[in-house]
Formats: structure tokens, C-alpha cells, sequence
């Protein structure tokens, strides 16, 4: 089980050397690594506030996965980082308010790149504090906070606008606790209403896994495409259920999995049909059709 302590400690780990004082922990980069650091403030346990104002002399790559449900919002002001499963499946965070819902799920990396400034501001909720609320959260809160937030930008102004005003606060000590608390409070109220407000964009709510075995799929498909297999058959093969295989794979590729199929097919057909002699009947049977076909 990773926690989120954990993943402070692989900051330390990296050159970033830890101050705590009351309300807020400081993390200052050894002079060695880089410039500026980051602060968190309010209640580690619950609701906090991280402000970043950096620069790293080399890349730095971490561990980007806890093991609770943590919905985090911030203002990106510079910088540039990105989170990853795989080389060639890379989500960068945009200027501007950015959130994520981490459901436990996600086991991926984060990438910082070096001699450009982190600059952000934001907000992160642990599960202490949703339990701690004065109302009982919804069951499907956190699926449908997931599919209105993840992955792109939002425009919340108001929030935009508290985390612009958090670098000004003066108060130290338990007013400083109570300040985070509060605005923690008041940007959480925002976030609910605009998770209850807003329309869900897609149909079904694709995690960065869920899209990592779409491509999967697909690369499955490209392979095999002469074989017979069912929608049915590729659920059990890849773990992934039907509607997020039938609707998702549609949502990302733009076409249904046997659409796909038989567009690959297709190519590789003319594609015989160009560079061999064999005859259209032994082609088609080599690319998976069957019975009489007419290739155009």
C-alpha cells in the first residue's frame, strides 16, 4: 500500500529537504538540484494546500499513484509536467485549472522537466475529509466526479480565483489551519456543485488503465485480424468490461471494434491484392473472410 506520505518522501529522497512548522511543511531543493521548492499547508490528514514555485537542474520522475481516493484542484500557472503509464501514453497538464480524481486505480509516473519554472497552486482532498463532512456524499460520487474532471482543464472561475489569493495570506499557526480549512471548505462546495452541475461528456468514464487496454485491443485487432473472435471473448482476454470496451473503443478510435476489424482487413487485402499473385478467394481467406467476397 502506497500512501501519500509516501510519495512526499520520494521528493525528500530526491534532494528536497523538509521544514516543518506549525501549519505548513516547506520543501526546499538542495541547492545541488535546483531552485525554490513547495509548501503544504492546512491539515496533511485531510484538506491542504501545496503551493510549488520551482526549478530542477535535471528531470525528475516519481511514482504517481497512492492507494486512497484523492481528488486534487489546482491553477497551473508554468511549468511543464506530465503523468504517464507508458512512454507513448503521456498526459501533460495544461495552464490553467486543472483537477484529477485518484480512485486507487492509476499506477503510472509522474515526469517533472528540468531549467523550466514549476508554478501551481492548489488543493488536494483526502478521505478523512470527505468523511468529516457535514452531508453524506452521493455513491457514485466519486465515478461521476471522475468522469466530469478527468482528464482536461475546468473553468471555475471562483476557484481559480481562491487559489490566486492563497500566496497572499499572512496568518501563521492555528489561523493559518483554520484559514485552509475554511477555503477548503468553500472550493470543495464549488467542486460538488459543479460535479452535480455540469453534463458528463462521455457516455462512459474511461480511467488512464481503461484507455491503455483500448490500445491494447486495438494492437490485438492489427495482429490478428484473420482470426474469428467476439466482443465477448476480447472482455475476457483483455479484463475489461463490455460497455467500456464497446463505447469506449468507439469514443477513442471513432469507429465500433468491428468496424475496425474489418476496416484492417480491408487494407491488408488491397494491400496483397498490390504486391502478390495469390488469388482474391485464397486472400480473403487469408485475412479472415469466408465464403463469397468482393474486393473494390
Amino acid at each position: 500500500m502506497r500512501t501519500i506520505e509516501d510519495y512526499w518522501r520520494d521528493f525528500e529522497n530526491f534532494g528536497f529537504i523538509k521544514i516543518s512548522k506549525d501549519g505548513r511543511n516547506d520543501y526546499t531543493l538542495d541547492r545541488t538540484k535546483g531552485s525554490g521548492g513547495f509548501s503544504i499547508l492546512g491539515d496533511p490528514q485531510s484538506a491542504m494546500v501545496t503551493i510549488s514555485d520551482c526549478t530542477l537542474y535535471q528531470p525528475f520522475i516519481i511514482k504517481e499513484y497512492v492507494s486512497e481516493r484523492i481528488i486534487e484542484i489546482g491553477q497551473y500557472y508554468a511549468g511543464a509536467a506530465s503523468v504517464y503509464q507508458k512512454k507513448d501514453h503521456i498526459f501533460e497538464f495544461e495552464y490553467g485549472l486543472n483537477a484529477y480524481v485518484n480512485l486507487g486505480t492509476f499506477y503510472g509516473y509522474k515526469r517533472i522537466e528540468p531549467n523550466i519554472r514549476l508554478l501551481n497552486i492548489g488543493f488536494a482532498f483526502r478521505e478523512n475529509f470527505f468523511s468529516s463532512l457535514p452531508i453524506k456524499l452521493e455513491d457514485n460520487f466519486y465515478e461521476r466526479a471522475a468522469m466530469i474532471l478527468n482528464p482536461k482543464p475546468v473553468s471555475i472561475p471562483e476557484i481559480t480565483a481562491i487559489c490566486s489569493s492563497i500566496n497572499e495570506c499572512p496568518l501563521k499557526g492555528n489561523a493559518l489551519k483554520l484559514y485552509i480549512r475554511g477555503k477548503s471548505l468553500e472550493v470543495f462546495s464549488l467542486l460538488y456543485d459543479y460535479i452535480y452541475k455540469e453534463k458528463p461528456k462521455i457516455d462512459v468514464y474511461l480511467s488512464v488503465n481503461d484507455k491503455t487496454i483500448l490500445n491494447s485491443v486495438k494492437s490485438f485487432i492489427e495482429t490478428n485480424y484473420a482470426d474469428s473472435f467476439t466482443i465477448t471473448e476480447l472482455t475476457k482476454i483483455f479484463a475489461i468490461n463490455q460497455q467500456k470496451l464497446v463505447t469506449g473503443f468507439k469514443e477513442t478510435y471513432h469507429t465500433t471494434v468491428n468496424g475496425y476489424v474489418q476496416n484492417v482487413r480491408m487494407h491488408k487485402a488491397v494491400e496483397l491484392l498490390k504486391n502478390s499473385d495469390v488469388s482474391i478467394t485464397q486472400i480473403a481467406r487469408e485475412v479472415g473472410y469466408y465464403g463469397d467476397i468482393t474486393l473494390k
